[in-house]
């Protein structure tokens, strides 16, 4: 993967941000074979670039979710209402940076995020400033927030980024998914499987029928929904994603 990786043209991080932040999107994904993953970044390859930073095209995440004593975020994602929101920090390990994200899911499955500085050193914790923006964030959508949040699931993972190099479209690719609890009990996903996220204004990007083309078609899987029904303390019954993943240990 790295091999095929290398063969794209770079862009920076303001050159991608530059053509869009897409913070309000739609998303799709995917669960991809590494051959089919092969065959996906060939045929992407000529409209496409990866993003490089410091001379890296591969960056360290993990991100801290949050949730209610009831795990009320889970339970909205299983039960499918909308609206609904995930609250999370996000460590970029390789950078050193830490953000406070919230998102949402408006009604007809819209995506919206909302981002603010946060400090390292509180990744594992809601600050003031992020209680802030999550009581915000839930009005602009009619929901109230929450009374108290806590750390229910880590997620780890090596991302690469690529985007159009026309548009605003662009697409993660997710490998060595590590999903724990704060007591340490975690799941892993298979080798050999790519996580695959496409993200664009209307959900019909170029890499979705690239996708298609190679025989891949979207699943339903959130990171959170499968970490707490298999590690987390959610419901148990098997979740939208789960085949894709193994416990450890």
């Amino acid at each position: 993967m790295d091999e095929l990786v290398e063969r794209f043209e770079p862009v920076s991080l303001e050159g991608l941000d530059e053509r869009a932040a897409l913070m309000r999107r739609v998303d799709n994904k995917y669960a991809v074979e590494s051959d089919q993953f092969a065959s996906l970044l060939e045929r992407l390859r000529e409209d496409h670039q990866v993003l490089e930073i410091d001379g890296r095209r591969s960056f360290r995440y993990c991100s801290t979710y949050f949730d209610t004593p009831e795990l009320r975020c889970f339970v909205d994602h299983v039960e499918d209402r909308q609206p609904r929101f995930k609250a999370r920090t996000r460590l970029y390990v390789d950078s050193d940076h830490c953000v406070f994200e919230v998102k949402l899911k408006r009604e007809g499955g819209e995506t919206d995020k909302r981002q603010l500085d946060h400090a390292v050193k509180d990744a594992e914790r809601l600050t003031a400033d992020a209680r802030e923006c999550l009581e915000q964030a839930l009005g602009d959508i009619g929901l109230s927030a929450p009374g108290e949040m806590a750390p229910t699931l880590l997620t780890q993972f090596s991302r690469i980024t690529l985007a159009a190099r026309e548009g605003s479209e662009r697409l993660t690719c997710d490998t060595g998914v590590r999903l724990s609890n704060p007591d340490g009990d975690a799941a892993e996903m298979r080798e050999g499987v790519i996580l695959v996220e496409t993200k664009s204004e209307r959900g019909e990007s170029p890499a979705d029928r690239a996708l298609s083309d190679v025989g891949v078609e979207p699943i339903s899987l959130s990171k959170y929904r499968v970490g707490m029904s298999l590690v987390g303390g959610g419901n148990r019954a098997p979740q939208p994603g789960a085949q894709w993943f193994r416990p450890m240990g």
